[in-house]
């Protein structure tokens, strides 16, 4: 079995059963396993990894929202190099682990607990509450240059949009749908300076999009942007209109089964990160 074959077989077993929290699931690759191969392959589907271990020794400030049921299954020293991804409800990790053979590769399944379950602080932001439901650990990354943006469309953009790209960067939420965001895959530097006559005349101005032909958009017709609301277009252009702003449109979007999105039923969200902003 080669690396692709293996993360396949991973990837199935993932979208499987979810292991029971005292149950991981740990697969040891074929021999000469490349383990940088590994964390790229699985890194495809399931974005920028975060560090469990390395060089032998375990994070110590890994907690049970940030990774530490991949390296709970390893006795003292076991555990040599190990990358991890939250996603739904199971963390999934690979690295190596020693063994009287020497060290082996391995990937890691086991349970994720719900980032959320303790609920939301009283005074949270709409992209901190995102943080929580998605278990999102923010990665230090270049910050988007605001400023420069607005001053190239002369306008201000919503300030929930903005904290959300700032906390998130460019990625998927769920898989389901992604952000607009300066740098990002696609994008350019100002993904919305061809949109420059709609936001002057009030139409409306994308901030997402989904591979299920569903498109996010702003109408802009308020002055204020941060009153500016979420309207989708979906197959044949047909519009919805929503009373609020993007940001509480994106954790409806997860968690709000009335709203009628699929993920809304989903066993815990994720945010797959596409890596750093691209100038």
């Amino acid at each position: 079995m080669g690396t692709d074959a293996f993360v396949d077989s991973v990837w199935r077993l993932v979208n499987g059963n979810p292991p029971e929290p005292d149950e991981p699931v740990i697969l040891e690759a074929p021999p000469g396993t490349d383990p940088r191969e590994l964390v790229a392959e699985l890194g495809r589907w399931a974005g920028q990894h975060r560090n469990v271990a390395a060089g032998g020794f375990v994070d110590p400030s890994l907690s049970e929202r940030t990774g530490l049921p991949l390296a709970e299954p390893f006795g003292a020293g076991e555990l040599l190099e190990m990358r991890g991804w939250g996603y739904r409800n199971r963390w999934v990790g690979c690295g190596l682990v020693a063994s009287p053979d020497g060290p082996r590769a391995v990937a890691v399944i086991t349970h994720r607990d719900d980032p959320a379950a303790a609920g939301f602080p009283q005074d949270a932001s709409w992209a901190e509450k995102l943080r929580i439901v998605t278990g999102w650990e923010p990665i230090t990354k270049p910050r988007v240059d605001w400023a420069a943006i607005e001053a190239d469309l002369g306008t201000r953009l919503p300030s929930d949009y903005k904290e959300v790209v700032d906390l998130f960067g460019a990625g998927s939420f769920d898989e389901y749908f992604e952000l607009a965001v300066p740098g990002g895959p696609g994008a350019g530097r100002n993904p919305w300076k061809r949109h420059a006559p709609d936001l002057a005349s009030g139409g409306l101005v994308p901030w997402g999009w989904s591979e299920y032909e569903l498109g996010l958009m702003w109408s802009t017709d308020a002055t204020d942007p941060d009153e500016w609301t979420v309207v989708t277009q979906s197959e044949g252009d047909q519009e919805q209109q929503f009373d609020c702003g993007a940001g509480e449109f994106i954790l409806r979007m997860l968690t709000d089964v009335q709203l009628g999105y699929p993920m809304s039923h989903a066993f815990g969200h994720f945010f797959v990160s596409h890596g750093p902003l691209h100038s």
